[in-house]
């Protein structure tokens, strides 16, 4: 029998990409995808889970009590499967930040994550922050060309001070 060139299955479609709004009944899928997200950053973060295996997730459980009403979040979906979420938040200066972004692994570097960021911020023309940690080898470009697509060359970057327990934060800053 030939040895098979390809070692892994073939990718998930990437198309079309759509952005559900959460509400209420997602709140059991937005935690699970949390926890993967959470589990994504343990690494630099040097989080381990709790007991019974979940992570922490602040700003998620602040958005699913509906503490502030400004927060938002949706579910990506992709070819009707569901690919991760985006949540966005208020700035401290006026503007809005997406303050968490999860994409499955099987769909990175699909163009799925550039798709939905892309749209999350045209529903919000105005100032945007987006902060990422520079450990990530790919956060930077991504975020990068995310900036780009909406508005050329007019973004800047600054990198926060380091904070105790944790990597600091690289940001994009841009007007749309």
């Amino acid at each position: 029998m030939p040895a098979d060139s390809s070692p892994l299955p073939p990718r998930p479609p990437s198309d079309p990409v759509e952005l559900i709004p959460v509400d209420r009944s997602h709140r059991a899928v937005l935690e699970n995808l949390g926890h993967l997200y959470r589990y994504d950053l343990s690494e630099a973060y040097r989080h381990l889970p709790h007991p019974d295996g979940t992570f922490n997730n602040s700003r998620l459980d602040l958005f699913l009590a509906g503490i502030n009403p400004e927060h938002r979040a949706w579910l990506i979906t992709v070819a009707g499967a569901l690919g991760g979420f985006v949540m966005t938040a208020p700035t401290d200066t006026g503007g809005t930040s997406i303050s968490d972004f999860f994409i499955v692994r099987a769909l990175r570097r699909s163009g799925v994550g550039t798709q939905a960021a892309s749209r999350v911020i045209a529903m919000t023309p105005g100032r945007w922050s987006i902060g990422f940690q520079s450990y990530n080898p790919g956060a930077q470009p991504f975020w990068s060309q995310v900036a780009s697509d909406a508005v050329g060359d007019t973004w800047t970057t600054r990198d926060d001070p380091p904070v105790e327990g944790r990597p600091p934060d690289t940001w994009i800053t841009f007007q749309t």
